[in-house]
């Protein structure tokens, strides 16, 4: 394990922002789209930034190439270990979960916390990491060839990036076993059926079809959709009075943006609504 000789994280991750839709793809296609150290920090930081960036109204993240979309970590690349006080040993108790927490685990939080609403376009195959990032999304469109695999049970490690918090809330805790224990490859259309994927289409159709939904959230209220996936998330880990508090809250918040002005004005005037997602 040896640090990489090079990071040329603007090409390894792309970026590009075009009618409100921020589109990242992960461009290491002969690592199998798998992500270094510090392509994982910079796709936390586009999603923390995206959140308050009045610019972007809508995410799209997905791979180069055909064939995979991300297969997790790349775990053969390691960034340059700190130096330890003399006496001290190889490993420090803690570290592991450090590791977790600023790692995998802060990007699906980077992803759940962002209130633009995320698309994962699976041009292939979803692996570990890769996997999470798929169930991380809002919404998941996959061509008919992509697969969905968890691989960590099949290498002896346990689901991490918080794989085993996102995977019950979208297929059910039964169906979260069979996955994680067997470690079976998930076909798109059985993987559309199970909920995970909301649309699977043709390979050489699904940078337009995902294009036209993007442009089609960034054209929505984007606080009105933040708030939505706020509260969605939320009804799964709080009570009905928690989530109906909150509720209220954002009603309230919302009665004062420039877009429920516009929503009150266009019906007034009896025209479609401008929204521009503040």
């Amino acid at each position: 394990m040896t640090s990489t000789p090079t990071q040329d994280v603007e090409n390894e991750l792309l970026a590009s922002l075009v009618n409100g839709v921020l589109t990242l793809t992960i461009n290491r296609v002969e690592m199998s789209n798998a992500i270094p150290y510090y392509v994982r920090d910079r796709l936390i930081e586009h999603f923390t930034n995206a959140h308050s960036d009045l610019n972007i109204r809508a995410i799209v993240l997905t791979g180069a190439g055909d064939r995979h979309f991300c297969t997790g970590a790349d775990l053969r690349v390691r960034p340059t270990p700190p130096t330890l006080p003399e006496g001290a040993p190889d490993f420090i108790v803690g570290s592991a979960v450090e590791m977790m927490r600023s790692g995998f685990q802060r990007l699906m939080e980077s992803m759940q916390d962002c209130q633009k609403p995320i698309i994962a376009a699976m041009n292939g195959t979803a692996a570990g990491g890769g996997a999470m990032l798929a169930l991380a999304a809002d919404l998941v469109v996959a061509s008919d060839t992509a697969r969905f695999v968890d691989v960590f049970a099949s290498r002896g490690l346990l689901p991490d990036g918080g794989f085993a918090y996102l995977l019950p809330q979208i297929v059910g805790m039964h169906r979260a076993k069979e996955i994680v224990m067997l470690g079976e490859t998930i076909s798109a259309p059985e993987a559309l059926a199970l909920g995970i994927i909301n649309r699977v289409v043709p390979g050489d159709e699904l940078d337009s079809y995902v294009r036209e939904m993007a442009e089609r959230l960034a054209s929505k209220p984007t606080k009105v959709l933040g708030w939505a996936k706020q509260l969605l998330h939320s009804s799964v880990e709080n009570g009905r009075s928690v989530v109906l508090e909150q509720e209220g809250l954002f009603v309230e918040l919302n009665i004062a943006t420039a877009d429920s002005q516009e929503r009150t004005a266009a019906m007034r005037e009896k025209r479609d609504p401008t929204f521009r997602g503040f």
